[in-house]
């Protein structure tokens, strides 16, 4: 049974039942696996509803969200949760982690980790997605760790205090033992060795990481991406955490990424 619609003043869309979610994620999957993810998100939306920032900015992309027609997707950084709604009905309704809102500096160069307020785009869909690293991550872990940051590049090979050295072959990163014999590193592993931590080239594969961004992502652009967890960040959604980008739990997202096309607009306030 469907709630009557709240005031507009207060909230946006109202609670979709979960056969009409089943519905719209449509006939792909298993039905009773459909029908428990569907019940399982209308049981949270009756949780948190949106509501009016208290801030210029957030009500003007509140009210934004608010007049806007067709599908949509709302993100609050102050309840740190996430709906998407089409015409009156709320389809989703999930808690997020969002960025911690800090900056960082390093060696002159600065950077924010928040996530943006404002209207976004998605602008692409992909399925089993790898992260590129950002080279901030690896300033970072260098900053943490008490590191030198050293960017490797193709034909420049690195020695290190062993005698061996790092040498980057087509598109892989690798060591030479003091025999000649060149093997790559593993992916998904970064590179340390002699107080260093040495940042692959963009186009190399121990520049990307499997598994980081969960099973999908959806891109908002700018590197901003709405996507979903690792095993060790699992203890992370409802909290400020990301360095930017809006993480999901998997099973959540994996419902979201079923329902919206690319071109939905995101209202971030």
């Amino acid at each position: 049974m469907r709630r009557k619609r709240p005031d507009v003043g207060r909230h946006i869309g109202r609670y979709v039942s979960a056969m009409l979610l089943v519905a719209a994620v449509g006939a792909t999957e298993a039905p009773a696996q459909v029908q428990a993810q569907a019940t399982q998100l209308a049981i949270r939306n009756s949780s948190v509803v949106p509501t009016m920032p208290s801030d210029a900015k957030g009500k003007a992309t509140f009210n934004a969200a608010r007049s806007a027609r067709g599908p949509k997707i709302l993100i609050s950084t102050e309840s740190k949760w996430l709906w998407y709604i089409s015409g009156r009905d709320t389809l989703v309704s999930a808690p997020v982690a969002i960025g911690i809102g800090e900056t960082f500096e390093y060696k002159g160069k600065r950077y924010v980790f928040e996530t943006p307020r404002g209207k976004r785009v998605v602008r692409s869909k992909q399925k089993d997605p790898v992260w590129t690293v950002p080279v901030w991550h690896y300033y970072e872990k260098a900053h943490q760790r008490g590191l030198e940051a050293v960017p490797l590049k193709k034909d420049e090979p690195y020695l290190l205090d062993d005698g061996t050295w790092i040498e980057i072959r087509d598109n892989q990163v690798g060591r030479v033992n003091k025999f000649g014999n060149w093997w790559p590193f593993s992916q998904d592993y970064e590179i340390i060795f002699d107080g260093k931590i040495f940042i692959p080239p963009m186009n190399t594969i121990q520049r990307k990481v499997t598994d980081a961004l969960g099973p999908y992502k959806l891109d908002t652009g700018d590197g901003y991406l709405i996507h979903g967890t690792h095993v060790y960040n699992e203890d992370s959604i409802g909290t400020a955490a990301s360095h930017g980008c809006v993480r999901m739990r998997n099973e959540d997202l994996a419902v979201l990424y079923r329902l919206v096309k690319t071109g939905t607009p995101v209202y971030i306030f």
